[in-house]
């Protein structure tokens, strides 16, 4: 075999590691490019996970922020109604305590005070007791305790006995009430009961008890 023959041996030989490193090397690329496309969308894939699940996070975050508004607005809403309404019911009710000074000074006060001091007597239901009355008003006081005192002891007679309806003795209080605008304090049972039948203690049971039926006129 001459030099030309072996040279072109040897460069056919060449050729084929050339042809055999092309196709190798073109092998590699095609399995390193499938590999990095498969993990750029496991990545890519991975990624949107991610960004799906911190949508749905925030979605529900702002779901939660939304009905915590919503319920804030409606609590808000409710107790500016309520105190709407509670104003409105304590502007009726010292609209009436503006109007007691007035049930003083008319001329059906002394009948009102003889009642106010009977109830009350009935009430305590006591043979011994001390009637005080608001400062100011003790002459008023004394007189209808004359005539409260007489529908006491007939009440007691009937209710009682007539023994013990004779036992009652009913006595102003030396100590007026410093505070007050009508009305009276009756003391009884040795000083362990007190009742209060003033024309402020009057307006607030009158209050409580007519209270539904105020917010049902006012409101309804």
């Amino acid at each position: 075999m001459n030099d030309q023959e072996v040279y072109a041996q040897i460069n056919q030989m060449v050729q084929f590691i050339h042809q055999e490193a092309r196709e190798k090397a073109a092998e590699i690329k095609l399995k390193t490019d499938e590999e990095f496309n498969i993990e750029k969308l496991r990545m890519v894939e991975a990624e949107k996970q991610k960004i799906r699940a911190e949508y749905e996070r925030k979605e529900k975050q702002t779901e939660v922020q939304k009905r915590i508004a919503q319920s804030n607005s409606v609590r808000a809403s409710r107790l500016q109604c309520l105190k709407a309404r509670d104003d409105a019911i304590q502007a009726v009710l010292s609209e009436a305590a503006s109007k007691l000074p007035s049930l003083v000074s008319a001329s059906s006060y002394s009948t009102l005070l003889e009642n106010l001091i009977t109830e009350a007597l009935i009430q305590l239901a006591d043979q011994s007791v001390q009637v005080k009355a608001v400062a100011g008003q003790e002459t008023a006081t004394k007189k209808a305790l004359t005539a409260a005192e007489a529908k006491f002891k007939a009440w007691a007679t009937k209710e009682m006995g007539a023994d013990w309806a004779a036992g009652i003795k009913v006595q102003l209080d030396s100590a007026s009430l410093k505070t007050g605008i009508g009305g009276v304090e009756l003391v009884g049972f040795g000083g362990k009961i007190t009742l209060t039948n003033t024309l402020q203690s009057r307006l607030l049971l009158a209050y409580e008890t007519q209270l539904p039926k105020l917010r049902a006129a006012l409101f309804s």
